[in-house]
């Protein structure tokens, strides 16, 4: 029995975009169409306004007559997943009444224009990677939780607030290796996956001189501090893996993706992802034109099996000069030189559950690898009014990345059940590009107790709105990210952070330290089903005297993500829950 589906697109003022009718028996076309009213080159270049109401139109109040014209499987669950409700019940939003549906509609747009099934490597996602920072330096500086804004006489200041480079009263050389113990664990379908991940780096390495005015002298300058130091700002390192049974499949995104393509053409159009569909049977030209695909994986259910491998650093090389006056103003500034080594690869498994189907998997797999240098100032200053009170400030400038380039490339095999197996490899991709990261600003806080104990706080305030992706003069290419440039301005928002920690002399020269950091979720509400803020628990000890020291940290974050496997409207969100081990020792000496 033929099956037709109507699928009709329009805006607010009704003016016919599109309309796409499907007379077929394979039933798998109807999750084509319902695909290719959402395509990207459809919607991206409406309005705002126009997109969410358009995807509406598209996907909430027409799909039902799909449903009314196939009982597809497929069909319902993208139904019942856009509406909640019973699978049984017609499709009908009031999208003006319906806030939560206006946020979901507004997120498929969002994972749309940054969806990893492309063949442009950067995105708006790029700009966050690397604007979101976490605080890496020292053990003590890790053990109150990077609450060190007003206190200073630590390498990690170079980073954070120069001013308190002002604060050593002798010249100093440390180095902090810490172990890192990654956790993952992630639910699809009701099938969870766990995964962990271990590594060792150094996370900060320095040297501050001081030269201190003579006792003759009369100047209120009492000493000038030179540092150079390296600091270790995000860790990348890490391990996920999905894993879970779901009716729809990966390869109807490369199907609707290569439609109206010609076969002969199909590699060269789309060499990095349909085109390897093609090449390894999973997808098969529709007719002879390629006016639409047809998909190996057409009925029954498919076991999905996703990893993401992430390793490497984001790093700063940090030169600065501060200056001590009369005891009571501290002033200092740096240079920073941060560097970027970051590389990815995912791998996507399909398994076909389906006995009467002649394929019986198929794997997809993503490289990529990013390379970056850039340049930032930073200007802090530490007001002593009190004995027991100390006031910071510090400014962060924007990070211009000047150089950023991406490599990559993909793969995909498939297996059959008759033994026949396929493979094939794109092309090598590249790209140089330009990336600016946000400024910050911190003001920070800190109490001393009777020369025995001190609490600090720090407020970091951080638009992610302000992170841009521009090309480079060198790339030879006119593309201008404005997409992508909107797409962060619309759903990355400003953060308002808090560090707070404390440190108690116990015994001699032991010492016993707490922190808590809150860091909030960048993606606004709209953007985001999960908007949890990353937490941040840490504890130390440390041990001084007069010329040596040693400090231990431990260190303990949690945060949730949302991720897509591939298009949100098939697949749907899988919450990554992500928790962050880090054993930090920090051996320093005074000269």
């Amino acid at each position: 029995m033929e099956q037709v589906a109507q699928i009709t697109t329009t805006t607010p003022g009704h003016t016919m975009l599109q309309s796409l009718t499907i007379v077929t028996p394979d039933l798998q076309l109807l999750n084509l169409a319902i695909i290719e009213v959402v395509d990207l080159h459809q919607i991206i270049s409406l309005p705002e306004a126009v997109q969410v109401h358009q995807c509406q139109e598209a996907l909430l109040l027409q799909l039902d007559q799909a449903e009314e014209a196939a009982d597809l499987p497929e069909v319902k669950a993208i139904v019942q997943r856009l509406n909640q409700e019973e699978e049984d019940k017609p499709v009908f939003i009031d999208y003006h009444k319906n806030e939560t549906l206006m946020k979901q509609v507004l997120l498929v747009l969002v994972i749309l224009m940054s969806f990893s099934i492309q063949s442009k490597a950067q995105t708006e996602e790029d700009a966050l990677r690397y604007s979101f920072l976490d605080f890496g330096g020292t053990a003590r500086y890790n053990s109150v939780a990077g609450a060190f804004g007003a206190l200073g006489a630590d390498l990690s200041v170079l980073s954070v607030n120069p001013a308190g480079m002002a604060r050593f009263k002798s010249s100093e050389w440390s180095i902090t290796p810490q172990i890192g113990l990654q956790n993952s664990s992630t639910q699809f379908m009701g099938t969870n996956a766990t995964n962990g991940h271990e590594s060792f780096v150094i996370g900060n390495i320095g040297i501050v001189g001081v030269i201190k005015a003579g006792r003759e002298s009369a100047s209120l300058w009492k000493s000038i501090q030179f540092g150079l130091s390296y600091n270790r700002l995000a860790n990348f390192n890490e391990r996920t893996s999905i894993s879970g049974i779901s009716d729809t499949s990966m390869s109807y995104v490369f199907a609707a993706q290569a439609r109206g393509i010609h076969p002969d053409d199909i590699y060269e159009s789309l060499s990095f992802t349909s085109g390897l569909a093609y090449d390894t049977y999973v997808i098969d030209p529709g007719d002879s034109s390629g006016n639409y695909y047809t998909t190996q994986m057409y009925q029954g259910e498919f076991n999905h099996r996703h990893t993401i491998t992430r390793k490497g650093h984001m790093g700063e090389t940090a030169i600065a000069m501060s200056g001590n006056f009369n005891n009571k103003i501290y002033i200092g500034g740096t240079i920073g030189f941060p560097t970027i080594r970051f590389r990815q690869e995912k791998n996507h498994t399909e398994t076909a559950l389906n006995d009467s189907l002649e394929i019986e998997h198929f794997s997809y797999n993503e490289y990529l690898t990013t390379r970056g240098n850039g340049v930032n100032a930073k200007l802090g200053i530490i007001v002593l009014p009190t004995t027991w009170l100390r006031i910071g400030a510090a400014y962060h400038t924007a990070t211009k990345f000047y150089y950023m380039k991406d490599n990559w490339s993909s793969s995909m095999t498939s297996k059959f059940k008759d033994g026949e197996t396929y493979s094939s490899n794109s092309p090598d991709g590249s790209f140089l590009f330009k990336l600016r990261t946000p400024g910050r600003l911190i003001g920070s806080l800190s109490v001393i107790i009777a020369r025995k104990a001190m609490i600090s706080a720090d407020y970091e305030y951080i638009d992610y709105a302000g992170s841009a992706l521009s090309s480079h003069p060198f790339s030879g290419s006119s593309y201008n990210f404005s997409n992508e440039n909107n797409t962060g301005d619309i759903n990355f928002r400003a953060t308002h952070n808090i560090r707070i920690g404390s440190e108690i002399k116990i015994a001699g020269p032991v010492y016993t330290r707490l922190g808590f950091a809150y860091y909030q979720n960048p993606y606004n509400l709209t953007a985001v089903e999960n908007n949890d803020a990353k937490l941040t628990y840490s504890g130390g000890l440390g041990y001084r005297v007069k010329s040596f020291y040693i400090d231990f940290a431990v260190t303990s974050s949690t945060l949730t993500e949302d991720y897509y496997m591939y298009d949100p409207i098939l697949v749907g969100n899988t919450p990554i829950k992500k928790s962050n081990t880090n054993l930090i020792f920090t051996f320093g000496r005074k000269f």
